[in-house]
């Protein structure tokens, strides 16, 4: 079974391990320290986000409306920009060492419609979930008597300080958490490996930007102003160049005017035996040239004596291969790409629950 559940679920958590413990030294060794305030209003104002649309999902946005709010208003009172913005940027730098080592290993072969023109074309649909087990430092107010078990540290750190009250005693407490980091993307002229690594290089990228604006912001309202607003905005300005650079190059998986080109092989099939990938082109079946989807299908059913299959990869090299399975396209465990007539399989609205009530509304005021 392609993207197999169990095993999807253990390796998610395997390198959710793995980039709680990369976020836990950013967050601990410097000294990023966040009060309860600071994250209070993060999780209600993302999820408000998500009826607008899923893709908002992200505390990017969400830390970047409360540190403009504040910063504009002073509401909400007491966060601190520069812990939040710099929580934020190491949350990023985690999805995109995730993204970078296992976004592809749970790409779904998938037909789309591709720009103005509807054409109908093969692509992968990548989504990946992780839970991450990660080390947050918490200003926290604790009896008098432990003052005296706390550890001497450099001059420096905390690099960046939660605000506290005037009254009481305040420390600093290591404290566990879980996260969970999300990760939805399409590749269409890439294969999905490529695909990710791009995606997850310009996640670190944004995130050490965002994360080296947080420490300045500790020094001056200006920077404080700059963290806030870069947030969203360059979040935003790096899904979309990525987005339209995709949905710009030349499709890579389409019909082929000689053959019968291949979107995907199914794990364990008599496909992956033979060696066969995504993008060769099946040329001919038993010496009989094929160059739709029926013409495949019709000459592997019709096959009496075993199966001759005449094959061109991505570079253009051809080899010949030969199996007695029989039974049809489905026996032979691959996918193609889309041809004419076929549907798209995905669609890529991103609508939230209130804009597509909002539709809904419309439509029916148009309608009366």
């Amino acid at each position: 079974v392609k993207n197999n559940p169990i095993r999807q679920s253990i390796t998610a958590m395997l390198f959710g391990v793995i980039a709680g413990v990369i976020g836990s030294l950013f967050l601990v060794l410097p000294g990023i320290t966040v009060a309860h305030q600071d994250i209070l209003y993060l999780w209600p104002i993302a999820l408000g986000l998500l009826l607008l649309s899923p893709r908002y999902l992200c505390f990017s946005y969400a830390g970047g409306i409360v540190a403009i709010a504040h910063l504009a208003t002073g509401w909400p009172a007491g966060i601190n920009v520069p812990s939040i913005m710099a929580l934020v940027a190491v949350l990023h730098l985690m999805e995109g060492v995730l993204v970078m080592l296992s976004g592809r290993n749970a790409a779904s072969p998938v037909y789309l419609k591709h720009g103005a023109s509807g054409q109908v074309i093969g692509a992968y649909l990548i989504q990946r979930f992780w839970p991450i087990p990660i080390m947050l430092i918490l200003i926290m107010q604790i009896p008098e008597e432990l003052l005296g078990t706390t550890f001497p540290m450099p001059e420096w750190w905390p690099l960046i300080s939660a605000s506290v009250g005037q009254e009481g005693n305040w420390a600093r407490i290591l404290t566990p958490v879980v996260a969970a980091l999300g990760y939805s993307d399409i590749a269409i002229g890439v294969e999905p490996k490529r695909r990710a690594y791009h995606s997850g290089l310009y996640l670190i990228l944004f995130s050490l930007l965002l994360f080296l604006s947080a420490v300045l912001a500790t020094r001056a309202m200006f920077w404080m102003w700059i963290a806030a607003l870069f947030a969203p905005v360059g979040h935003e300005l790096m899904i979309r160049i990525s987005s339209a650079r995709e949905f710009r190059s030349v499709p890579k998986f389409v019909a082929s005017p000689r053959g019968v080109r291949l979107l995907d092989i199914q794990p364990g099939s008599e496909a992956q035996r033979l060696g066969l990938a995504a993008e060769d082109l099946i040329l001919s079946v038993n010496e009989t040239l094929v160059l739709t989807r029926t013409d495949l299908e019709f000459e592997l059913q019709r096959a009496e004596s075993g199966v001759r299959l005449r094959v061109e990869d991505e570079s253009g090299n051809e080899r010949r291969l030969e199996t007695d399975r029989l039974g049809g396209q489905a026996r032979l465990g691959i996918i193609t790409v889309p041809q004419a007539g076929d549907r798209p399989h995905v669609d890529l609205g991103t609508s939230g629950l209130i804009i597509r009530a909002l539709q809904k509304i419309k439509r029916w005021w148009r309608q009366d």
